[in-house]
């Protein structure tokens, strides 16, 4: 019998436990492991996956602005940390919502800190209901994955991806031409903006847990 993916999940010591308890369901019911990690503990020395979730802002100083800003650099450093020991190791990383913009920083590129800034066409919403059309690019691994040219999704943020990070690709955008999915054209790391462990009655989104924990190598 195969050893389960031991998969860390990252996030906010008390304010992500809501999403851990969604993403737990949804990594165990692909027979992974998930293991919670918290800027006050300590990470497993040896995993086989990341997960990184949604939650707080990344500090703008990371991607070279001076904002004032609320943000937690303990946790950024966790997350940077560890999302460079799984690159150097070449393991599936999946980014949520913040998680999608650390990968995009991490990876050298930056952010828009506020969407209401932008000049957009249409309403920017915000709902954690299935109430956004997502566009789903082709010929990207997240099409593959959902075997679909558009979702419905929720949407939770304030802040996008604006110049990418090396080596990414965008995967999806909304009708503001948002970017609303990133995926890396060689390695197992890709992100979403949404929150899809909210979602897990809508079969698209359970797709991305299962796709992470059992493959991720389309």
């Amino acid at each position: 019998m195969a050893r389960e993916k031991r998969i860390v999940v990252t996030g906010s010591k008390y304010k992500s436990l809501r999403s851990w308890f969604f993403i737990r369901f949804l990594l165990r019911l692909s027979r992974a492991k998930p293991l919670f990690v918290h800027p006050d503990a300590t990470p497993p020395k040896d995993f086989d996956a990341l997960l990184i979730s949604g939650g707080i802002d990344i500090c703008p100083s990371a991607y070279g602005m001076n904002l004032e800003h609320a943000c937690d650099k303990k946790r950024d450093a966790l997350e940077f940390a560890l999302f460079e020991k799984a690159l150097q190791k070449a393991l599936p990383v999946f980014g949520i919502c913040r998680g999608m913009q650390l990968i995009n920083v991490a990876l050298g590129g930056d952010l828009h800190p506020h969407i209401e800034n932008l000049d957009l066409t249409f309403h920017h919403p915000y709902t954690p209901l299935p109430l956004q059309t997502i566009e789903i690019l082709p010929h990207t691994k997240l099409h593959k994955v959902l075997q679909a040219s558009t979702i419905k999704a929720n949407a939770l943020h304030h802040q996008a991806v604006n110049r990418l990070g090396k080596g990414l690709r965008v995967a999806a955008k909304d009708k503001n031409s948002i970017i609303q999915a990133i995926e890396h054209i060689e390695l197992p790391i890709f992100g979403v903006q949404w929150h899809p462990e909210y979602l897990p009655y809508i079969q698209p989104h359970r797709k991305l847990f299962a796709y992470f924990a059992k493959d991720s190598n389309l």
